[in-house]
């Protein structure tokens, strides 16, 4: 891959310039094939009849266009495959988004088309066509599964076999669920559910899925689409969270794993696609779900709501569709802190504190899209689609710290004058997703155009994050037991009573507010022309994208650390009595606070509260940016079928402008503030091209080997480019930007073999292999600073790595048992596993070469499956191995490694999650169902270096939830 960095500023002129000439090469590209379609020359060539030349060759004149659909439901059917029976492979094609095919080239004369769908019956139609002349055939299939009673398990299937057939036609490899699939799952949002796709992970969150990880790269390093078309981040980075759309508002998603030149080439570890409900035709289509649930570690219930309605009215089709989730949780945490002390016979571990947390939290999810398509003709249409999702997070934390390691440890396992601190918060997040597209197609000639312009913006607001603090007048003595280090046990010694409020002093107050907003606008064009080379028949597709994201943070933390009232204030003013022991009873909290008595006390009295200016400027000022990403791309690809091979080619490019402002805060060697310096920066551009080939070899209609080579770009996030300095005095790490950073650019190779079953399944194997250079990673080191206030605290600093690499291997099998004997047949399979190995060079605080963060070594699906009367049910479970979590320094921990210096790596243990889901269909189409997530409550663990230094353990319980689906 030939890349193009300016290490210098671009002039106003020389942007100016680049803009204009990529943007005359793209012109002059359309307007050249655009004329070919008026049936002029191509490269010289005529459009007469015969060949022309020695490569290419005329397009013949007969065309026959359709749709094709489920006979049952009206449904479009996506990727159904089309045929001219007798003229070989070559003289086929699949249908798109919209179920529609166009196959061109086809002899005059009397042909016979066949029509195929995996789980469908297969149709034949007879047809005459005409030189100069488009014949018009829509058909539909009638399901393959009609002996079946089960209303339940038909529809399922019929979901399954449409999600199979997208699969299997791709262009590149992707892996792709269908609604009825999901459903099977107890998932409600996508996060959850992706995690069962091959090679892709979650990163949990108070017991649900947050990031997504695919193939074992952080979630900035894939895209997010919907339709197609990009979605915003919704945080400070280049993250689409994909937790707050909830499964009802789609019918399918795809997992994109090789790029094609079309697509952006930021998804270097793919990208996840999501494909709302389209309009089904003439029929009415209904489909909606109402459900309770419970939760056994919050003891709150749940709530669930969907509603799907779609139409036909003359030319226009609707669809509108809401969801509303209310979902109540609660997780107990506990953290441990370590150090070492010298007792006379050299360094021992010793605990250096325990902190038990409980959150309580509170989760809505609302969501409302629509989409319209209007019908100019057979082959040209208009749509306009919004979709609308926000995402209300309110949570309370009660935490109960123990300092241990703030008193004098006089023996193993015993600390004299302590401290005991309670912290506790509150916390409201909104997430607000909005998508806006208008596009269309249109038929030029033989070429088909398509055009999109789209608008999404994705918000973070916290409205509400208040702190209260209080610190015990007393200093407790403590004796402590590790032998279990999981659960560290203590006692009080001396006659300090921790639960004594009126003794729990104010330590501080703290409030912050956090609003981001990212906002993309982009506008595409692709123009879509066939050819024939040969006895080859394929496409030429070119296209242009102009692309502008911008990205603002406006973030205030404020901590007031005095008070000088006239009666002092502790813990017993807002004190509400809470007894109860976390994690089986090991850990008491110490009491709860009154937050609305708490807060108003403060805003009655803030005058009376002394703000720590100092540790506002550090924490506020450097989150503050603003920057603006311009990205102009053009690409040209073919796609060419020669018997049983199918290549894939493009060449992709795109140029980068980056602009952006932030603060860089100065302090003393005293941690005292002396001001905030704006820092700005632009035309910081540079320009790649990515080659992209993906190879499709049929071995016969069910059975596919592919391979994929391309090349992609990792984007470093806006806020780590800013020179900041922030200051965490608490958790004592600074973090800090590095302008100096550098994109990182990947080789990506995939090899596939997949063979699929007309009872609706498949098997397959797979491997990757990706390659960076200038890999980012966050650099973890210890500042060594005699005498400063910031000895010994953790810097961490986004940093260009010297290279990385992970190779992997994928495996799924999902099938129904149909071909065993007796009650076996009822049953089914889902199951996948992924290998992957890792490495990355890093240089401090040494040389040395570690696992990408993130990546776990295994990752392993499986759901047993049985439909049997129109009962259905689905155990599933889902593992993933131990992952490094953050690259730290080195320490010295001797006791347990025998005076050997390790790593104080963080990583996140390995757990499973064993699930349950059960529908059975009471009449018509209405289907009660129950899910049970979490039966084993598996606990999620966090360690430093090795497993004998835990860092939390957070368990959440199981939850579950019952209802009734409706699909009219």
């Amino acid at each position: 891959m030939e890349s193009y960095c300016l290490n210098k500023p671009l002039t106003k002129t020389s942007k100016i310039t680049m803009k204009l000439k990529l943007l005359y090469s793209l012109l002059t590209t359309i307007v050249m094939i655009t004329t070919v379609n008026a049936e002029r020359s191509l490269f010289g060539f005529s459009s007469g009849g015969g060949m022309e030349g020695p490569f290419i060759y005329k397009v013949a004149n007969g065309q026959v266009i359709g749709k094709v659909f489920d006979g049952d439901t009206g449904e479009p059917l996506i990727g159904a495959t089309v045929r001219v029976q007798g003229l070989g492979s070559n003289h086929g094609t699949v249908t798109d988004n919209t179920g529609s095919y166009r196959l061109q080239g086809i002899p005059e004369g009397p042909q016979v088309l066949i029509f195929s769908f995996i789980g469908f019956e297969t149709l034949t139609r007879n047809v005459e066509v005409e030189p100069n002349k488009s014949v018009t055939v829509n058909v539909r299939l009638d399901s393959g599964m009609e002996g079946m009673e089960e209303v339940t398990i038909v529809a399922f299937r019929k979901g399954q076999s449409r999600s199979i057939n997208v699969q299997k036609e791709a262009l590149n490899m992707k892996s792709v669920i269908s609604y009825e699939q999901m459903e099977r799952f107890p998932d409600l949002n996508i996060a959850e559910s992706i995690k069962r796709v091959p090679g892709v992970v979650t990163e949990p969150a108070r017991g649900e899925a947050e990031s997504v990880m695919i193939r074992g790269l952080p979630s900035g390093m894939h895209t997010v689409t919907l339709n197609g078309q990009r979605m915003s981040a919704t945080g400070d980075d280049r993250e689409t969270d994909t937790r707050i759309i909830p499964t009802g508002m789609i019918s399918s998603m795809e997992v994109i794993k090789s790029a094609t030149a079309d697509m952006d080439a930021d998804a270097t570890s793919g990208s996840i696609n999501l494909i709302t409900t389209r309009p089904v035709g003439d029929e009415v289509f209904v489909r909606g779900q109402i459900a309770t649930g419970y939760n056994a570690m919050s003891g709150r219930p749940q709530w669930l709501s969907s509603l799907t309605y779609s139409k036909r009215v003359g030319k226009l089709d609707f669809v509108v569709s809401g969801n509303y989730q209310k979902d109540n949780r609660a997780t107990e945490d506990i953290r441990h802190d370590w150090d070492v002390r010298d007792f006379g016979n050299g360094n021992q571990d010793v605990l250096a504190g325990l902190r038990p947390s409980l959150y309580e939290t509170e989760r809505i999810r609302a969501s409302i899209g629509t989409q319209l398509d209007y019908s100019i003709s057979e082959r040209s249409s208009l749509y306009l689609r919004a979709v609308y999702n926000r995402f209300d997070e309110y949570e309370l934390r009660n935490d109960a710290r123990h300092g241990i390691d703030d008193g004098n440890f006089t023996a193993p396992g015993v600390s004299e004058r302590a401290r005991f601190e309670k912290v506790m918060r509150e916390y409201n997040r909104i997430t607000n997703l909005i998508n806006l597209n208008f596009g269309g197609q249109n038929d030029i000639g033989k070429s088909t155009l398509d055009y999109n312009m789209g608008y999404s913006r994705g918000t973070f607001n916290v409205p509400l994050r208040e702190y209260y603090a209080f610190r015990h007048s007393e200093r407790p003595d403590y004796s402590y037991d590790i032998s279990n280090r999981n659960f560290g046990e203590y006692q009080v010694t001396n006659d300090v009573n921790l639960n004594d409020p009126s003794k729990m002093g104010f330590r501080y107050y703290e409030r912050r507010r956090d609003d981001i907003v990212d906002t993309d606008m982009f506008a595409t064009i692709n123009l879509r022309t066939p050819y024939n080379l040969g006895s080859g028949k394929g496409f030429f597709k070119v296209g242009a994208k102009a692309w502008r994201k911008t990205k603002d943070r406006d973030m205030l933390e404020q901590r007031w650390t005095s008070y000088s009232g006239t009666e002092p204030l502790t813990f017993e003013n807002f004190f509400v009595p809470n007894s109860a022991g976390l994690i089986g009873g090991r850990y008491p909290i110490y009491g709860d606070i009154d937050w609305e008595s708490g807060k108003r006390f403060f805003n009655q009295n803030e005058s009376s509260f002394g703000l720590d200016v100092d540790r506002t400027r550090a924490s506020s000022d450097p989150n503050n940016f603003s920057a603006v990403e311009d990205i102009y791309a053009a690409y040209a690809m073919t796609d060419l079928k020669f018997g049983n091979l199918n290549l894939n080619l493009g060449l992709r490019g795109e140029q980068v402008e980056n602009f952006y402002s932030g603060n860089e805060v100065e302090f003393d060697s005293n941690g005292n503030y002396v001001r905030t310096i704006p820092v700005e920066a632009d035309n910081i551009g540079y320009f790649n091209m990515f080659p992209m080939m993906n190879v499709r070899y049929e071995i016969n209609k069910m059975t596919n080997l592919r391979f994929a080579y391309t090349e992609t770009i990792v984007r470093p996030d806006f806020a780590a480019l800013v020179p900041f300095r922030l200051i965490n005095q608490d958790n004592e790490i600074i973090t800090t930007g590095n302008p100096d950073l550098n994109p990182s650019n990947a080789q990506n190779i995939d090899v596939a073999f997949e063979s699929y079953f007309q009872s609706v399944g498949f098997v397959s194997i797979g491997g990757f292999y990706k390659r960076f250079r200038n890999f980012i990673f966050n650099e973890v080191t210890m500042i060594q600073d005699p005498g400063s206030v910031y000895d010994g605290f953790m810097q961490v600093t986004p940093q260009n790595g010297d290279g990385a690499s992970i190779v992997g291997v994928e495996i799924a099998w999902q099938q129904k048992l149909s071909f065993l004997p007796g009650i076996l047949k009822d049953f089914g399979v889902y199951s996948n596993y992924t290998y992957a190995v890792s490495e990355a060079n890093v240089s401090e605080p040494e040389f040395r070469t570690v696992t990408l963060p993130l990546q776990p070594k295994h990752i392993f699906n499986a759901a047993l499956q049985f439909d049997k009367g129109g009962f259905s049910a689905q155990l599933s479970y889902n593992w993933r191995d131990t992952w490094l979590h953050e690259v730290g320094a080195s320490t010295n921990l001797p006791s347990i490694e025998q005076n050997q210096e390790i790593f104080m790596d963080r990583f996140f243990q390995g757990f499973s999650q064993l699930d349950f889901n059960a529908s059975q269909k009471i009449t018509g189409n209405w289907n009660a169902f129950i899910n049970l997530n979490n039966l084993t409550n598996s606990s999620h663990i966090h360690y430093f270096g090795r497993p004998i230094y835990p860092y939390r353990n957070s368990f959440h319980g199981w939850w579950g939830m019952m209802g009734l689906r409706f699909n009219l």
